[in-house]
């Protein structure tokens, strides 16, 4: 599934398996992928796409804010003329 951010922003979030459904991230004009998780990632899955892995677990002691400057250029860099799907 494929959702939207609210805004004006070509900004999406959906599960991994939103990437097997390459039509519809035609269809978003879907241009880079942002990962964040640490499950092993079918690379086939991200060769249509400008792609950066974040791996972190999902857990309340894991410190996510060391990736936000990172993750906010390549948003950023994503939504110049495309759009960016995280998941």
């Amino acid at each position: 599934m494929l959702d939207r951010v609210p805004g004006e922003a070509n900004l999406y979030i959906g599960g991994l398996f939103t990437l097997k459904s390459k039509e519809a991230l035609k269809e978003a004009n879907i241009t880079h992928v942002l990962s964040v998780l640490t499950l092993p990632l079918d690379k086939a899955l991200f060769e249509d796409y400008k792609h950066l892995a974040i791996d972190i677990d999902d857990d309340e002691d894991a410190d996510i804010i060391q990736h936000f400057p990172a993750c906010n250029a390549f948003i950023r860099e994503g939504l110049d003329g495309g759009g960016v799907l995280v998941h």
